[in-house]
């Protein structure tokens, strides 16, 4: 009776903090588009913790955030665990949804997907789901939905039972991936001349070492 009870309560929270309206281009108040400081500043996160990925030919940029813990005990604790931000050119292009395993344990697949169909509407049926291209590797699709804009899939890790919940804007995600390839592709081209200015910068600090190296020896040298 005491699990029912403690699943149900996790359910409410997950399917109460989720946003309604069947709007695919937000997760709570989290919207695709936003920019990195909107972001920051909803979450309180520290502007220090982004990480730049790639600078050209645009700009990559991730934030994780993690759920601040809570005294709390009268609220169901928040079954979020960690949320990766991930911006092109300073506009929210896609979040990575991580739950905390002991806030989901005991909840079934279906559990889950008819918590956020209550949400979100009716996941796509199976036939018509496509798996992200930056879904995790280690993770398997349970379920998707699916509007012009935004695309929004439920995962689950291969060897592991954590949920997750992958929002992504069309648009952009496809504008980020292609940015992506190309960063590659031009890190790759300029690999030569990095190394090349990595050798030479080495050599000149080099240099400065051994000058300031004589320089203070021989104010200090007494023969």
């Amino acid at each position: 009776m005491h699990y029912r009870l403690f699943a149900v309560a996790v359910v409410v929270v997950f399917t109460a903090q989720v946003v309604s309206a069947q709007d695919l281009s937000r997760y709570r108040v989290y919207a695709l588009n936003s920019s990195l400081d909107a972001v920051i500043a909803a979450t309180e996160a520290r502007a220090t913790d982004t990480k730049v990925l790639h600078e050209r030919p645009a700009l990559i940029q991730e934030l994780e955030w993690r759920t601040p813990y809570s005294h709390s005990t009268t609220e169901p604790a928040d079954p979020v665990r960690m949320i990766t931000f991930t911006f092109c050119d300073n506009a929210l292009y896609q979040l990575l949804v991580s739950y905390d395993s002991s806030r989901t344990d005991g909840l079934s697949n279906d559990d889950i997907i008819e918590s956020l169909t209550a949400s979100y509407g009716a996941p796509l049926i199976g036939s018509a789901r496509n798996r992200p291209l930056d879904a995790p590797a280690d993770a398997v699709v349970l379920a998707q939905w699916d509007r012009d804009g935004s695309s929004m899939t439920l995962l689950r890790g291969v060897y592991s039972s954590e949920f997750q919940l992958m929002l992504t804007s069309k648009l952009l995600g496809t504008r980020a991936r292609g940015a992506i390839r190309e960063a590659a592709r031009l890190d790759i081209v300029d690999a030569p001349r990095r190394e090349r200015d990595l050798r030479k910068k080495e050599a000149v600090d080099a240099a400065a070492a051994r000058e300031k190296l004589r320089a203070t020896n021989k104010a200090a040298f007494r023969p």
